[in-house]
């Protein structure tokens, strides 16, 4: 990946190795010493709560010194991949869509329903996003894949402007490939 393509791109959609997910990974962890900060990020109910707290700017500098230009058009993304990794307890499994299509036993339904799932598909504002999916990760115990999180969102526009990597179109694949029918 060149400079250029670098200050544009951090957290790309299905390249988990991107140093941009490093930096992300390395700042929640911190988190993990400093548990008013993360409990800050966690009660946060909108964006802009989010925004004004120092780790919100903590991880905004750490992305902008490892070479990666954040224009403060997309604070409000940062802001939701900031506040929604504060409440991520544990990093890994598959993608999200997958841990919220999964059963919650054997048989049983989907974690996260199929009419929240598509709210979300249908969201257009990243404000409801956070909110939709803070709502999502509470179903899922708080457990999710932070790379699979973090790329979703910052990739994610509204529905008119048809892009190949959606990650709408993502999301649905590995819900319903997941979900038991």
């Amino acid at each position: 990946m060149t400079d250029k393509e670098k200050s544009l791109y951090p957290f790309p959609r299905r390249k988990p190795d991107d140093h941009s997910f490093a930096v992300l990974r390395s700042w929640w962890q911190n988190l993990e010493s400093d548990k008013g900060e993360r409990a800050a990020l966690r009660r946060a109910a909108s964006l802009t709560e989010v925004m004004l707290s120092p780790a919100f700017h903590r991880l905004l500098r750490e992305l902008r010194q490892a070479g990666y230009g954040i224009s403060d058009y997309r604070y409000p993304k940062l802001a939701a991949i900031a506040g929604l990794a504060a409440r991520i307890k544990g990093d890994g499994g598959g993608s999200l869509a997958t841990c919220m299509g999964t059963p919650k036993s054997a048989g049983g339904k989907a974690v996260v329903s199929e009419l929240r799932v598509r709210r979300l598909l249908a969201c257009d504002d990243i404000e409801e996003l956070y909110t939709l999916l803070r709502r999502a990760l509470a179903l899922l115990d708080n457990q999710a894949n932070i790379a699979d999180l973090a790329g979703t969102i910052w990739n994610w526009v509204p529905m008119d402007e048809k892009r190949p990597n959606d990650p709408r179109r993502q999301l649905a694949y590995d819900y319903y490939a997941a979900l038991p029918l």
